[in-house]
C-alpha cells in the first residue's frame, strides 16, 4: 500500500504512473483512454486529493473556530429576544416604527421619490425580529421561532392596512403607477442574493458590535417595508399580480436573511459547543425548514415569472419590438408613438403609424407581439395617412 505524506496527497515515490512538475500536476501518461477515461482523469491528476485536502482544511477551520463568549452570547440574545420591561418597551417601539416606517415609504412611494424611500428604508423595524428568527432556528428555540414568526407576520398586516388606507386616503397619485412601486413588483434571483448577504451582514453585526455600523448598509440594501407598502397600495387599486409581485419580494427578502443569518451565527460560534450540529436535531430541522421555504420562493421566481407576474415596464421592450418589426416589413411606414399598459395580466397597446403605402397587418403583429413577451396582449393600430411635399426658394 503506498505512503502519503501530512497532505494526504500521494507522494512521488509511491505514485509512479504520475509525474509532478513545479507548477502543477501532469496527467499520467499511461491509462484507459477510453470509456473510464474521465475516471482515470480525476484519480489521476491528484485533482481528488486536492478535493480532499479542502475538505480537511474546511473542517480544521470549522472545529477550530473559537465559541462566542457567554457575556457576548447573552449580550445578542438580550437585543434579539428581550425580557421584563424591555420587552414591553421593545414591542412599542416595534409597533411605532412599523406604522411610522410604513407611512413613510407609502408617501415616498406614492410620490415616487427614492430619497423618501430610503429614510423609510433605515428606520428598518423588521430587521430584528427577522434575524431573531434566524437565531431562534440555529439554537432550538421554537417558541421563539414561533413568536418571531407572528411578530413579523402581524408588523406586515400592519404595514399592508396602512399603506391601504394611505393610498385610498390620498387619490390621484398612481395614474400612471410610479416607478418606485413598479421596481417591486418583479422580483428575481437577484433580490434573493442580496436578501442572502444582507442577512449575513446583518447577523455579524448583530455577533460582533465593531461591526455594527454595516447595519444602516443591510437596512438600506435589503428593504422590507416598502414592498408591504407596496402590497397595500396595489391591492387598493385592485392590482392583483403586481401585489403579489411586491410580496412575493417581501417573503424572498425574509427568507434570504433568515438562511444567511443564520449560516453566520453558526460560523461566529453563536451555538454553544464546537459542533453545534451534533447532537441538535431540532437545528437540523430548522434550516432544513428554512431551506424549504427558500426552494418554494424562488419557484415562481425563477419559473413563473412570465406567466405570474407582469413586467415592471415594459414601454421601452415592446416600442423597440414595434419598431424594429415595422422597419423589417415596410420601409414606407414609420411609428410615430407607441403606449403600453398591462391591465389585469393583458399588455394592451397602442400604436400610431404614419404609412403611405401598406401599412402592416395588425393580427400579424399583435401575434407576433404575444409570442415575444409569453403573454397575452391587445394590439390597437392607429395608421396617419403620410404625404411628403418639397418645396426649394431660391432668393
Amino acid at each position: 500500500m503506498g505512503m502519503t505524506d501530512p497532505t494526504g496527497v500521494p507522494s512521488k515515490e509511491n505514485s509512479p504512473d504520475h509525474s509532478y512538475r513545479a507548477g502543477g500536476l501532469d496527467a499520467p501518461e499511461t491509462g484507459p483512454v477510453a470509456g473510464n477515461s474521465s475516471i482515470e482523469w480525476w484519480r489521476g491528476t491528484g485533482v481528488r486529493a486536492l478535493v480532499r485536502l479542502g475538505w480537511q482544511e474546511t473542517k480544521r477551520l470549522w472545529n477550530g473556530r473559537a465559541p462566542l463568549h457567554d457575556i457576548e452570547r447573552r449580550s445578542v440574545i438580550s437585543r434579539l429576544f428581550p425580557q421584563g420591561v424591555s420587552r414591553r418597551q421593545f414591542f412599542t417601539r416595534f409597533a411605532s416604527l412599523m406604522m411610522l416606517s410604513t407611512a413613510i415609504a407609502t408617501f415616498g412611494i406614492l410620490a415616487d421619490s427614492t430619497a423618501v424611500v430610503i429614510g423609510a428604508m433605515l428606520v428598518a423595524p423588521l430587521m430584528l425580529p427577522v434575524l431573531g428568527g434566524a437565531a431562534a432556528i440555529i439554537m432550538g428555540w421554537p417558541r421563539r421561532i414561533v413568536s418571531r414568526a407572528l411578530l413579523i407576520t402581524v408588523g406586515a398586516t400592519l404595514a399592508v392596512l396602512l399603506a391601504a388606507v394611505i393610498s385610498f386616503v390620498v387619490p390621484g397619485h398612481t395614474d400612471p403607477l410610479p416607478a418606485e412601486l413598479m421596481a417591486r413588483t418583479s422580483p428575481n434571483l437577484l433580490d434573493l442574493g442580496i436578501a442572502l448577504a444582507a442577512g449575513a451582514a446583518g447577523a455579524y453585526g448583530q455577533v460582533k458590535r465593531h461591526a455594527a455600523d454595516a447595519l444602516t448598509g443591510v437596512a438600506v440594501a435589503v428593504a422590507l417595508v416598502p414592498p408591504l407598502a407596496v402590497v397595500g397600495i396595489t391591492l387598493q387599486l385592485t392590482e392583483w399580480q403586481l401585489a403579489l409581485g411586491a410580496l412575493l419580494l417581501f417573503l424572498a427578502n425574509v427568507v434570504g436573511i433568515v438562511i444567511a443569518a443564520a449560516a453566520t451565527f453558526l460560523a461566529a460560534g453563536f451555538v454553544p459547543g464546537r459542533n453545534p450540529l451534533r447532537g441538535h436535531p431540532q437545528i437540523v430541522r430548522g434550516v432544513s425548514w428554512a431551506a424549504i421555504a427558500a426552494i418554494i420562493v424562488v419557484l415562481p421566481m425563477q419559473f413563473g415569472r412570465g406567466n405570474v407576474l407582469p413586467l415592471s415596464d415594459p414601454t421601452d421592450e415592446v416600442t423597440v419590438f414595434v419598431e424594429e418589426y415595422v422597419a423589417e416589413r415596410e420601409s414606407s411606414s414609420e411609428v410615430v408613438n407607441v403606449a403600453v399598459e398591462v391591465d389585469g395580466g393583458v399588455t394592451e397597446v397602442d400604436v400610431v403609424i404614419a404609412s403611405s403605402f401598406a401599412p402592416p397587418s395588425v393580427n400579424a403583429l399583435a401575434q407576433r407581439l404575444a409570442e415575444y413577451l409569453s403573454s397575452p396582449v391587445e394590439v390597437r393600430l392607429l395608421i396617419v395617412a403620410s404625404e411628403t411635399k418639397r418645396a426649394t426658394v431660391t432668393p
